[in-house]
């Protein structure tokens, strides 16, 4: 597939201020695959950020689907974006992180977005208030969207790690260094996050709650939500914590079987109807 490219980038221009009144430089990567049904909702949330420091890079695998239309049409807006085939969402990150220019990286995937217009700003003012060394990680919290259209709060904390991921990337702020020097596994088509996230703990990185700060709005149903990604998060936990947890395998092969003869029922009834089910499975459940 041919390369396709565009953005400020290409006219010589950058959206980075250097010593902008001690603030960091932020760069907000985006990577996506046929994403058109969300990914202007996605742009929109980073361009309209009220935080001027900020570039924004949009890594597309080769989508077919209008996606890169919309892309063009805020190519003004757009730091730069690139579409080409690759190898996956670990790719893709590493593929961004090594375009980024600024000394922060926020990963915002296609179908999620800033909780509002400061949520940039507010990591931003804590950074520069604070001065956090280059090995530690900061994240707040995460609004979730089923796939009912319902909201709850993800309580995010870091403190049960070697057990449970229990924030997403999408509310993560880090040094661009550590990623830098810490890829993502390719290999790893889930889970690839949380595997960064271990690796990093092993090497002594220290991760911050924002309590007070909500930085995205995530949705379910994306490519972490395959069935075959709880067998890959044990395995994850496996070979960074050096012992092998048969109780959560488990669990891990329930999880999966569960996931999957749901996945089939769904074919078998319809979208529609199987949506409804699980509304009406949640609303008896609410009434408990």
């Amino acid at each position: 597939m041919i390369k396709i490219e565009g953005g400020l980038r290409l006219s010589g221009k950058s959206a980075l201020k250097s010593g902008a009144e001690n603030y960091p430089a932020v760069t907000v990567i985006t990577v996506v695959r046929n994403g058109a049904e969300y990914i202007e909702q996605t742009v929109k949330s980073v361009i309209e950020q009220s935080f001027e420091n900020l570039e924004y890079i949009v890594v597309d695998g080769g989508s077919t689907d209008g996606t890169i239309d919309i892309l063009k049409r805020y190519d003004g807006r757009i730091s730069y974006w690139i579409s080409e085939e690759d190898s996956g969402i670990s790719a893709a990150f590493n593929k961004g992180v090594a375009l980024a220019g600024g000394d922060y990286i926020i990963m915002m995937n296609c179908s999620d977005y800033f909780y509002d217009d400061r949520a940039v700003k507010k990591l931003a003012d804590y950074i520069k208030l604070n001065q956090p060394d280059e090995n530690t990680i900061l994240y707040g919290g995460a609004v979730v969207i089923n796939r009912l259209g319902g909201f709850s709060m993800c309580q995010a904390n870091h403190e049960n790690l070697a057990n449970d991921c229990s924030f997403c990337h999408q509310s993560v702020i880090m040094p661009k260094k550590m990623l830098i020097e810490n890829k993502f596994d390719e290999r790893l088509k889930y889970s690839m996050d949380y595997d960064l996230w271990l690796r990093l703990m092993n090497c002594g990185a220290r991760f911050v709650r924002l309590k007070d700060i909500v930085v995205s709005v995530y949705r379910t149903g994306g490519v972490s939500s395959n069935p075959d990604g709880v067998i890959i998060k044990w395995f994850v936990k496996m070979v960074n914590s050096g012992r092998v947890d048969m109780p959560g395998l488990i669990m891990a092969v329930f999880e999966w079987s569960a996931a999957r003869l749901r996945g089939y029922f769904k074919r078998i009834i319809g979208d529609k109807i199987y949506l409804r089910l699980v509304s009406v499975y949640y609303k008896l459940r609410g009434r408990r």
